[in-house]
């Protein structure tokens, strides 16, 4: 059986297909192609033509011409879109579930920090007679190593590295999600379809807040300085965490069915 990469990309172009089991590696094909889409694989026990530069084609045909063994013939196209579409289909699947599975873990983790150190703590009691800055210290002292406080044997400050380190690769695969949908939503915003798909576009806004006000107080941290605007841009964020928690929640249940037609697709 052939590898993967030899069953597509590197046998086919949009014009034509090769199939390597009748090359008898004679290469009047290679001598013959004006754009030099094919190649070969000359080894003393594996000799055959290959497309090496299937984005080259121009469909001139002459390999399908010049082959006496009848190796070369005119792509399917029906094909060819059926495994365009088993591609993206795989690739939003996976990508889907990394984004549930980084998700999974912000949720959780930024709960965590929200409901267990956050409510509750000596910062929150004191506030009455200290306001904001009690607080503050509180945050400060909570984010050293050595503080008692933990939380599932964790403590805050590997509670925060799991939250930041799920942050940015759930960000990423978000960033590459809203790329592949960017025409969707400039269809939306030109067709005036916005009151259609409020929930998706409030979930969208909702994201970018959450992040910004998610990044700014850990520059924050990063520069080494504390600040008040640091504690006030972290309760906007724990705030608006809550609100994409619940967004999310929906936006996934809205989806299920198209994971569980995916995973059926990609088994067949």
């Amino acid at each position: 059986m052939k590898p993967g990469f030899l069953n597509r990309e590197h046998t086919r172009t949009s014009h034509v297909q090769i199939d390597t089991r009748k090359c008898k590696a004679c290469w009047k094909c290679l001598d013959n192609c004006p754009n030099q889409v094919i190649t070969k694989v000359d080894l003393p026990w594996h000799k055959h033509a290959l497309i090496a530069e299937p984005g080259k084609c121009t469909g001139c045909l002459k390999c399908i011409e010049v082959c006496e063994y009848g190796a070369y013939s005119i792509a399917d196209k029906t094909k060819q879109e059926a495994a365009k579409q088993r591609d993206k289909t795989f690739y939003s699947f996976i990508t889907n579930n990394l984004l549930l599975l980084f998700g999974l873990i912000m949720i959780v983790s930024g709960l965590v920090l929200q409901l267990g150190f956050h409510v509750g703590s000596p910062g929150e009691q004191h506030e009455s007679r200290s306001g904001i800055q009690s607080q503050t210290v509180y945050y400060e002292q909570a984010r050293g190593l050595d503080t008692p406080d933990t939380i599932g044997g964790i403590n805050y400050s590997n509670w925060s590295t799991l939250h930041k380190f799920a942050i940015v690769f759930f960000s990423l695969f978000m960033i590459y999600h809203l790329y592949i949908h960017w025409k969707w939503y400039k269809g939306v915003i030109s067709k005036r379809l916005i009151n259609k798909n409020i929930q998706v576009m409030t979930l969208s806004i909702l994201f970018l807040l959450v992040a910004l006000t998610g990044l700014i107080p850990w520059f924050i941290d990063l520069s080494g300085s504390v600040s008040v605007l640091r504690l006030i841009f972290i309760e906007i964020h724990d705030k608006l965490a809550l609100v994409l928690v619940i967004y999310l929640i929906l936006h996934v249940l809205k989806r299920s069915k198209w994971f569980v037609t995916a995973c059926s697709k990609l088994k067949r």
